[in-house]
């Protein structure tokens, strides 16, 4: 917000690539966001997200037009995934644009996409409503080891 950025990274995440169809399956447990402030992560797990509720988020899709000869060459293509994010027990259908490439062997995938916060039954006190914004912006990138 123009308040202050609030910028939490989770690097506890696990992330499956069908390289076959495109399937392809996040799963995160909430707890482990990292917050700048001690206070904030308190917060989001405790009040926001009721981390102990509900532990964890997934996401459950698709890369569109999947291509497997997508991954046999070390430049960057333009993908987007289609599917089911789970957050604080909600199911939303999303679309996240992104990149896929091939770097010594490895699968680098980059996205970005916007979430909602009202979406996902997710209550902010009206104490600190300034302080947070109603869209949130997910950022993910996410290096996989091929088979």
């Amino acid at each position: 917000t123009s308040i202050e950025t609030i910028n939490p990274i989770n690097n506890h995440v696990s992330c499956i690539l069908d390289t076959k169809t495109g399937d392809i399956v996040f799963q995160l447990k909430i707890i482990s966001f990292e917050f700048e402030k001690a206070l904030m992560e308190e917060h989001f797990n405790e009040k926001y997200m009721e981390s102990e509720k509900y532990p964890k988020s997934t996401f459950i899709g698709k890369i569109k037009r999947w291509d497997n000869k997508l991954i046999l060459k070390q430049v960057q293509h333009e993908i987007e995934a289609n599917g089911i994010i789970t957050i604080h027990g909600v199911e939303k259908e999303i679309k996240a644009l992104g990149s896929l490439k091939v770097d010594e062997g490895n699968l680098i995938i980059n996205a970005m996409f916007d979430l909602v916060i009202a979406d996902f039954n997710i209550k902010i006190p009206k104490i600190v409503r300034k302080n947070i914004s109603e869209i949130v912006k997910v950022d993910v990138d996410v290096t996989l080891k091929q088979n």
